[in-house]
């Protein structure tokens, strides 16, 4: 798809599993529970119930009342218990709450947005955890700074519900024809979509979030589909020098 002209004025970016390996944090956590317990579950199995049901409950939660991620990852790692049979503790979500400020950025992330800056667009960061754990991802920058930085915890609508994106839209001053979003979760792009925004789906492997599904908004696919946020930059150049 080719956008010709000045486009896009902002690209506008999920940041777990986008721009920061949210999904180390979980696959950690797991790790940690599953040996707590000596389990004979297999890590992986219970990485995919934790992160299934946290996809449900977080869902439910865009269209209904607004519920902090880290209550969701609670509610969804005792189910996860339920089902598995183990006999854990709500204490537990610390194994995942406790490694929040140890999130890194993916190797392409920094390098990526500085480029896309200097193309003359400004860079969004929004996200659906917590204001606090959101200002630790950022912190990893060494010299990056966003042009907005936010969270669902501001408007408490949490994504996919399209009225996020907008509310992040509106404090920007720009309209969905006039940016790129860029997103790895299907969901995320389902939303943005939804919303009226030219998406892009990044296809990048994180162990145990389930990101295996090519998004669609009534049949349609995403816009374009990456595998770096490098592509992002050449979707910019492309566009933006006509």
């Amino acid at each position: 798809m080719a956008i010709k002209g000045r486009w896009p004025r902002a690209i506008f970016y999920d940041s777990k599993t986008t721009l920061f390996d949210w999904g180390w944090s979980w696959a950690k956590a797991a790790s940690t529970l599953v040996e707590k317990y000596g389990s004979t579950v297999d890590v992986g199995k219970f990485i995919r119930t934790w992160v299934r049901f946290f996809e449900s409950h977080h869902r439910r939660t865009a269209f209904s009342q607004y519920t902090p991620v880290t209550e969701t990852v609670l509610e969804a790692l005792m189910d996860t218990y339920s089902v598995l049979r183990i006999a854990g503790s709500p204490d537990d979500v610390r194994a995942y709450t406790d490694l929040q400020d140890k999130v890194g950025l993916f190797s392409d992330t920094e390098e990526a947005l500085q480029n896309q800056q200097e193309l003359g667009v400004k860079v969004f960061i929004y996200s659906d955890v917590e204001r606090k754990y959101l200002d630790m991802y950022v912190s990893k920058f060494k010299k990056f700074r966003g042009d907005f930085v936010g969270s669902t915890e501001e408007p408490r609508i949490h994504k996919p519900n399209p009225l996020t994106y907008y509310w992040v839209l509106q404090q920007n001053g720009l309209q969905a024809r006039d940016v790129l979003y860029c997103a790895a979760p299907a969901f995320d792009v389902q939303g943005a979509m939804s919303a009226g925004l030219i998406a892009a789906w990044l296809r990048r492997p994180v162990d145990g979030m389930l990101a295996n599904q090519a998004p669609t908004t009534k049949g349609i696919p995403a816009d374009y589909e990456i595998e770096s946020l490098h592509d992002v930059t050449r979707i910019i150049k492309a566009n933006r020098s006509a």
